[in-house]
């Protein structure tokens, strides 16, 4: 999964999920003046909510709506506003551990709303390997 703006270069890769629906994720992020890798654990639940969030805001284009997506452990959190004329900013936080226990990196970013299909098809792919 991939989300590409002004401001942010975030790339996951998630493993097939454990038997408890548990994904490993491979995260690498890009952002102004630093580069981070790490990994994490996502759930096949908060996942398919990450990506109906980013659905939600794909079919609201035109509206004014903000959506917010963080992972139970801790690792990756979102926001997003999308505006009536198409803006779509939103902020970022990253943590190899959890974000109490740092380092943390966390910023802002911008992009319009031509960006949400790709969004939503990447972030849908990500877990091509459960069909």
């Amino acid at each position: 999964m991939q989300i590409k703006s002004h401001g942010l270069d975030f790339e996951l890769r998630l493993s097939r999920p454990d038997q408890e629906g548990w994904m490993s994720a491979a995260i690498e992020v890009h952002v102004p003046s630093v580069t981070c890798r790490f990994g994490c654990t996502i759930d096949t639940a908060e996942w398919s909510s990450f990506v109906d969030e980013l659905q939600r805001l794909e079919a609201a284009i035109g509206k004014r709506i903000s959506a917010n997506w963080e992972n139970m452990e801790e690792n990756i959190a979102f926001t997003f506003v999308l505006e009536e004329r198409g803006a779509l900013s939103g902020t970022y936080k990253f943590s190899p551990n959890n974000f109490s226990l740092g380092p943390v990196v966390s910023g802002a970013f911008e992009a319009d709303q031509t960006s949400l299909k790709a969004w939503v098809a990447s972030a849908r792919a990500a877990t091509a390997h459960e069909r």
